[in-house]
């Protein structure tokens, strides 16, 4: 990389390094990617996220040490849905192949990032008994014995811990009569994730939803998915825990192609990603308008019109772009609108005509709305988001936006620029 390269990098991973600092993300580790040649990679870019301010919980799995073992000492394997049978007699090897991993990742992890200036920073890594088990029970018959399910997480403890620490926790959890059991590191991950309500949740699989369009899904896109395709086993189960996730506040998750290296970084801190992520950022009510929609976006932009905050737009106007609006509705009314219009000669797309109806006002639809086209202009490869307005600019600038001058805009829209309204011209890069 060159250095005007590595700037403009820089540069454009600065807003992504400012947004995640003090967020909380979990990442599931599984026993495959322990063993892998880009294992130690991963770790240094691990470290890097720590030492970026992003409070970090890490989860292990172990299916692949736990095999080796079983086989080391000629025991077979049993499952059952894909659940291994962790039997009374095997349960000493199993837990010497997850302690096995466990030391491993600590070991990894006390390197720090050696051969950087930062060689000699220290990363504190704290594990303990945070994960309450139970068992998995009786499943079509099938005694579990040992193979549990989590019971609780102890949310206020881990988070006691992440300003200062790396939580590393292992995938058994511990009963209240001090049983040990082996559980499942996709649940487990999961149930983490929901309690800590953490910013991001974050698995590794060789296999994603490829979508030319884009790396961003719904959980209603993901359960289309899951009855519509054929989807290996992990795949779908990666998916069946991000909409359970997404479903219980945990705000993104994201698949990253493990064999990629850097994959993390590159899905952290680039527009483009590694990989696919499942949101459901958006409030359920919001979609994009339709011709039918036109009297009810013309009840909420009219007062607004009338008042001089917004430019008068006639019902013709509206029905030739009512293309680029977005509405969200409540019991059949729309109760907040705006559209999108773009440009993509300059990479720019206009915010215009944002509206909330009076009585849902201070709810977070805007900020809602806002998202989504930011989305969709990321999606259609725009740069820049641009605002003509009077009335509301301390507001834009809480959400991102900065004042620029007339040249910053369209050539189209310099044109016909409205001097006699004097609006204030805000910007927002898209990332």
């Amino acid at each position: 990389m060159t250095s005007p390269e590595y700037i403009q990098w820089f540069r454009s991973a600065a807003p992504y390094i400012n947004a995640f600092r003090k967020r909380t993300f979990v990442l599931l580790l599984s026993g495959e990617m322990v063993k892998s040649e880009l294992f130690t990679n991963l770790i240094h870019d691990i470290a890097l996220c720590h030492h970026l301010g992003i409070k970090l919980v890490l989860i292990h799995g172990s299916r692949s040490q736990i095999e080796d073992q079983l086989k080391l000492h000629k025991i077979s394997s049993r499952f059952h849905h894909d659940i291994r049978i962790s039997e009374a007699e095997t349960m000493p090897v199993i837990l010497q192949a997850i302690n096995q991993v466990k030391h491993t990742i600590d070991a990894r992890l006390s390197m720090g990032l050696p051969n950087t200036p930062m060689s000699g920073s220290d990363i504190s890594v704290i594990s303990g008994n945070f994960v309450t088990g139970m068992p998995q029970g009786i499943i079509d018959g099938v005694d579990m014995q040992y193979s549990g399910k989590v019971r609780s997480i102890n949310a206020d403890a881990i988070n006691q811990l992440l300003d200062k620490h790396i939580v590393l926790l292992s995938n058994i959890g511990y009963s209240k009569s001090g049983e040990t059991f082996n559980l499942p590191a996709e649940e487990l991950a999961t149930e983490v994730a929901i309690s800590l309500q953490a910013e991001k949740l974050i698995f590794f699989n060789d296999e994603f939803i490829k979508n030319p369009l884009t790396d961003q899904f719904s959980t209603q896109e993901c359960t289309t998915f899951l009855q519509q395709e054929d989807l290996s086993s992990q795949l779908s189960s990666l998916l069946n825990h991000s909409i359970l996730a997404v479903k219980q506040n945990v705000k993104r998750v994201h698949i990253i192609d493990k064999s990629l290296d850097g994959g993390l970084l590159q899905e952290l801190f680039t527009r483009d990603g590694a990989g696919m992520m499942i949101t459901n950022l958006f409030y359920e009510g919001l979609r994009k308008a339709t011709i039918d929609d036109i009297g009810g976006i013309l009840e909420l932009i009219q007062p607004l019109e009338t008042s001089g905050a917004l430019i008068k737009r006639s019902r013709e106007q509206l029905e030739l772009e009512i293309n680029f609006f977005h509405v969200i509705e409540k019991d059949g009314m729309a109760i907040s609108c705006i559209a999108s219009i773009p440009d993509y000669e300059s990479g720019m797309a206009e915010v215009a005509c944002v509206a909330v109806h009076p009585d849902y006002r201070n709810c977070g639809f805007g900020d809602q709305m806002l998202s989504a086209i930011e989305l969709e202009a990321k999606k259609a490869k725009l740069n820049y988001l641009f605002i003509l307005t009077t009335r509301t600019s301390h507001w834009f600038l809480e959400k991102g936006f900065s004042e620029s001058k007339i040249d910053f805009l369209p050539a189209s829209k310099q044109k016909n620029y409205n001097l006699d309204r004097q609006s204030r011209i805000m910007i927002k890069e898209i990332v």
